[in-house]
């Protein structure tokens, strides 16, 4: 999944994390600085010591049950590169389920998002030669995919259904439909089962040559990481879709009225009538709902555009498993830290979700008193050597 580990001299190990992105200003004069010193190079060969990797836990929160997936490719093989002499064109795609069956939601919505990539125009056309319209209309009818993918969950549900597994609290359901055609879940001597309904998050990133695309739902945080000034900084390059988002917020208000709330404390979506009342969610967008779509649960995407820059480090995609217990500034040295040891792109994945499941888990006794548990941890992460 990744190639040998990039030359040590680009990350130096031990440089203090920092969240704060610089000035435009300071940012282009860094830029400028960096494009005198380097060497032209043909547009094909941009990218060609990018290294890539993906790892995923499932934490204690929910048993041995991760409800995470991960994917990570290459979307052209060396024939197509060198044909057209372009650049080679990544995807990585990180999705984090929710409710019973979301594991299954989240690693079929994965794979079909990744397979429309690979049948797109990203096939047939350089990332940075298409207009933003196009991008969007090839990343929207990828996340269609996910999400038609994903609803299919529901109708080939298991008749039986342990949840959540490996957990002190893991109960044996049995599916029933409902007159109303909605399916439920039911446990053993429960008076009432829980309607099915399922979803994930997924953030998209494309990178070929100096171009990224960032796009999501739901709130698996992207974000760029490069050193200034001896000091890692981090710049966030994802929407969060939330009830605490204005946009957001003025949308649901708009589609669904009264029918839905929003808390002031934690952004959590909250159905305040029909058969879902008291159903609450925490984001905004997701792909997989069912129901949840009738109370403002969007599916399209957000869809954001940037250009690396020679100083640009890496890449960091990942679930709120890591966000939970690490900053972007954190997060971002972790990685450079392990890769200034020589090793891959896929040991600084693995050992961020490592450390996230740590640090969540408890490493003092006052943690471990309070019953801390990790919740599931999954990052995909891109490491630039040259741009």
């Amino acid at each position: 999944m990744s190639a040998a580990p990039l030359a040590p001299s680009r990350f130096a190990s031990g440089a203090p994390a920092s969240s704060s992105a610089p000035t435009q200003q300071a940012a282009a004069g860094k830029h400028h600085a960096s494009q005198q010193q380097q060497q032209p190079q043909p547009p094909f060969l941009h990218n060609a010591h990018l290294l890539y990797g993906q790892a995923s836990l499932p934490g204690s929160r929910y048993g041995i049950l991760n409800q995470d997936y991960v994917e990570a490719q290459q979307l052209h093989d060396s024939k197509h590169l060198r044909q057209h002499r372009w650049p080679q064109c990544y995807a990585a795609v990180v999705l984090d389920g929710h409710g019973m069956l979301g594991e299954q939601a989240a690693r079929e919505a994965g794979r079909h998002i990744i397979a429309a990539l690979q049948h797109s125009d990203l096939r047939r056309r350089q990332l940075a030669n298409m207009s933003r319209s196009e991008v969007e209309q090839v990343v929207r009818a990828a996340f269609l995919a996910g999400h038609l993918a994903a609803l299919c969950v529901f109708d080939d549900a298991p008749p039986t259904y342990i949840y959540p597994l490996g957990s002190r609290l893991q109960q044996r359901y049995t599916l029933h439909r409902q007159d109303n055609g909605d399916k439920a879940y039911f446990a053993p001597n429960s008076v009432g089962g829980r309607i099915l309904e399922f979803g994930t998050t997924a953030t998209l990133a494309l990178v070929q040559g100096t171009t990224l695309v960032v796009a999501s739902v739901g709130d698996s945080l992207a974000v760029l990481g490069w050193e200034a000034e001896d000091s890692y900084q981090a710049e966030i390059v994802w929407v969060r879709h939330w009830g605490n988002d204005e946009g957001e917020r003025a949308r649901l208000v708009r589609e669904c009225g009264t029918s839905v709330s929003v808390s002031e404390q934690d952004g959590y979506l909250t159905v305040d009538d029909g058969r879902l009342r008291g159903f609450q969610l925490a984001m905004t967008r997701a792909l997989g709902h069912r129901l949840l779509a009738q109370y403002g649960v969007a599916s399209a995407p957000s869809v954001t555009f940037h250009q690396l820059r020679p100083e640009h480090l890496c890449l960091i995609v990942a679930t709120d498993g890591v966000w939970e217990v690490l900053s972007p500034g954190a997060a971002v040295k972790l990685v450079a830290d392990v890769v200034a040891e020589g090793r891959s792109a896929e040991e600084a994945a693995l050992e961020l979700c490592r450390r996230s499941v740590a640090l969540a888990s408890g490493d003092n006794t006052v943690r471990q008193a309070r019953g801390a548990e990790a919740d599931n941890t999954t990052a995909a992460v891109f490491v630039f050597n040259e741009l």
